[in-house]
């Protein structure tokens, strides 16, 4: 029996598109992501606070939520974990003593400066498989981050109504 071209179905291929591109690219993330923390006190949520700290060195609570994207109940659990965990402490703002900053303990400089030196080794695998330079990628994130922003901050349409 001869097939004919036209008697071969072919699937049709997932094109992922500017909700599921980012979830598929999150994931990922991820999986690299636990592979820098593998073996540490801490989970790869909170590397992504711990880090942040690091970097920031003293920040409130309600500045990281935001900058992290993250809710200020998820941030406050993760927190709350890490200060359980010796890798973050609260302390008091020195200009409104009823709210606190988060700083890295001595433990959480040692876990961070650990995850990071593995964090760059997974950045210098990730630059060799780059198409393009890290910052035209990075425009691209930033840009898509600020609409996704932008989008949330007008609502759900028609939510109001119901």
């Amino acid at each position: 029996m001869v097939r004919n071209r036209t008697t071969v179905k072919v699937e049709p291929r997932l094109q992922p598109g500017l909700f599921l591109q980012p979830f598929i690219v999150s994931q990922l993330v991820a999986a690299v992501i636990e592979r820098v923390v593998e073996g540490s006190d801490v989970s790869a949520r909170e590397y992504a606070v711990t880090s942040s700290v690091g970097v920031l060195r003293s920040v409130s609570p309600t500045e990281l939520s935001r900058v992290l994207g993250l809710s200020p109940t998820t941030l406050s659990a993760i927190v709350d974990r890490l200060v359980r965990k010796s890798e973050l402490r609260r302390v008091p703002h020195e200009k409104d003593g009823r709210s606190y900053v988060l700083e890295l303990t001595a433990k959480g400089i040692r876990t961070n400066q650990r995850n990071s030196d593995r964090f760059v080794e997974e950045l210098s695998a990730l630059e060799r498989h780059l198409e393009g330079t890290p910052e035209e990628v990075l425009v691209a994130l930033r840009r898509l981050e600020a609409a996704l922003r932008g989008t949330l901050a007008e609502g759900v349409p028609g939510s109001a109504s119901r």
